[in-house]
C-alpha cells in the first residue's frame, strides 16, 4: 500500500480542483442541510455543548461523545448520561466503540430500540484506555476483525451505521482506503476520516492526500474529511483538496464556536463576512446558555466541574481577561457563575491573545504511546 504520509500536501492547488458543492446532503436517508458536522470528541460532545453550538447556526449534524458499548447496554449513568438528547439535538448520530462484536452489536440493538436515529463505530480514537481493550484505532490493525465487527453491526439493525477511522495505526500500516472499500460493500452509509495515524495522536499536521486516497477508494458513498479544521478557509479547502462530500470539526468548534456559521457564510461567497467577530453581548450570551443548558441536565456541582475544561479553550475567542478565566476554572455555584459572567461582561475585550490556553497544553510522553 501506498505509503500516503510521503505524498505532497501541496501537489494540488485551490486552481487545480473544482470548487465542492455546497448545500443539503443525504446521508443514510436523512437530508442533512449543511456539510459540515460537529465532530465527536470524547469528553466535549455532550448534550449542552451540542444545543449551544447548533443554536449559533450552519451545523449540519451532530455527533455524541465516545460511548463504550458495553456500559451503555449495562445501563451505567454515565453511558447514558453521553446519549441524552433533546428535541432541539437533531439531527443526531451516537458515536459507539468497544472491542467485542456481542458488545457492539447490543449497543447498537439498544439504540434503535431507544428511537436513536444513527450510529457511528468508533475506529479512530488513539487514546491507550481504548486501544488497550481492542477498541478506537486498534481495530484498524485487524482488517479481518474489523469487518466483521463493522458488518455485524450493520447486519443487526435498521438504523444507518458509520465509521470514523484514521489513516492506520502508523505510516506503515495506512489501512484506510482499502477499509473504507470494504465498509462500502458491508453496506456503512459514509466513512469519516481523520487525516492523521494512530501513531501521530493529535500531532503534525493532517495528510490531505491521504484523505482523499480514502474519497477514491470508495464507489459512491460520501466520505467526511476530518483533522486541523480551524477556520471556514480551511474548511473549504479540505473539500477542495480531497474531494470529500463533507468536513467534521471537533476541536476547531472549542476554538471558535461561530467556525459553522462563518462557512455558511463562506460558502454564499460573503468573505468579509466570515470574518465577522460576535458582540460583546453575543459571546456572553453563548457563555451564559452553555452553562445553563449543562445546569438543566446535571444540576449544580457536576456543571461547575464540567464548565471548568471549556474555560481554556473560550478565554481568549470570548474575549474573558486571564484572571476572570483562571476563576472560571475554579467555580463552585451557579451565583459564583453569575458573579463571573458579570465580570466578564464588564471587562470584555481587555485580553488579547492568539491563541486558547488549551491548545498551548499537551499530553506527556511520545505521541504513539498515547
Amino acid at each position: 500500500m501506498t505509503d500516503l504520509l510521503t505524498l505532497e500536501p501541496a501537489s494540488r492547488t485551490l486552481a487545480d480542483v473544482a470548487t465542492p458543492v455546497g448545500g443539503p446532503i443525504t446521508l443514510g436517508g436523512r437530508q442533512l442541510a449543511s456539510r459540515y458536522f460537529l465532530a465527536p470528541l470524547a469528553g466535549y460532545t455532550h448534550l449542552s455543548f451540542r444545543r449551544v453550538i447548533r443554536s449559533l447556526g450552519g451545523v449540519g449534524l451532530c455527533t455524541t461523545d465516545l460511548v463504550q458499548a458495553s456500559h451503555l447496554v449495562s445501563g451505567t449513568r454515565w453511558a447514558r448520561e453521553l446519549v441524552q438528547t433533546h428535541p432541539d439535538d437533531n439531527p443526531l448520530t451516537v458515536q459507539i466503540y468497544g472491542g467485542q462484536v456481542k458488545h457492539m452489536v447490543a449497543a447498537a440493538r439498544w439504540l434503535e430500540d431507544h428511537g436513536y436515529q444513527a450510529i457511528d463505530i468508533n475506529m479512530g480514537c488513539p487514546m491507550a484506555k481504548m486501544t488497550g481493550s481492542g477498541g478506537g484505532a486498534r481495530l484498524m490493525c485487524d482488517g479481518d476483525g474489523a469487518c466483521s465487527l463493522v458488518g455485524q453491526v450493520v447486519n443487526a439493525v435498521k438504523l444507518p451505521v458509520s465509521v470514523k477511522m484514521r489513516l492506520g495505526w502508523d505510516r506503515n500500516r495506512l489501512t484506510a482506503p482499502l477499509l473504507a472499500e470494504e465498509f462500502e460493500q458491508l453496506g456503512v452509509v459514509a466513512i469519516t476520516i481523520h487525516g492523521r495515524t494512530r501513531q501521530q495522536g493529535f500531532g503534525g499536521e493532517v495528510c490531505l492526500d491521504g484523505i482523499r486516497a480514502v474519497v477514491e477508494a470508495v464507489k459512491k458513498i460520501p466520505v467526511v474529511g476530518n483533522g486541523d479544521v480551524r477556520t471556514a478557509d480551511d474548511a473549504l479547502r479540505m473539500r477542495q483538496v480531497t474531494g470529500c462530500a463533507a468536513v467534521a470539526i471537533g476541536r476547531g468548534a472549542l476554538l471558535d464556536p461561530w467556525i459553522f456559521r462563518r462557512i455558511a457564510l463562506a460558502e454564499r461567497g460573503e468573505r468579509a463576512a466570515a470574518d465577522f467577530v460576535p458582540t460583546r453581548d453575543e459571546q456572553i450570551a453563548f457563555l451564559r446558555l452553555h452553562f445553563q443548558l449543562l445546569v438543566e441536565q446535571h444540576g449544580e456541582y457536576m456543571s461547575c466541574r464540567n464548565f471548568r475544561k471549556f474555560a481554556a479553550w473560550y478565554g481568549a475567542r470570548l474575549g474573558i481577561p486571564e484572571d476572570l478565566e483562571n476563576r472560571l476554572r475554579q467555580f463552585e455555584s451557579v451565583a459564583e457563575f453569575d458573579e463571573i459572567a458579570n465580570a466578564i461582561h464588564e471587562r470584555h475585550g481587555e485580553r488579547v491573545e492568539p491563541l486558547p490556553t488549551a491548545l498551548i497544553k499537551v499530553p506527556n510522553g511520545p505521541n504513539e504511546y498515547w
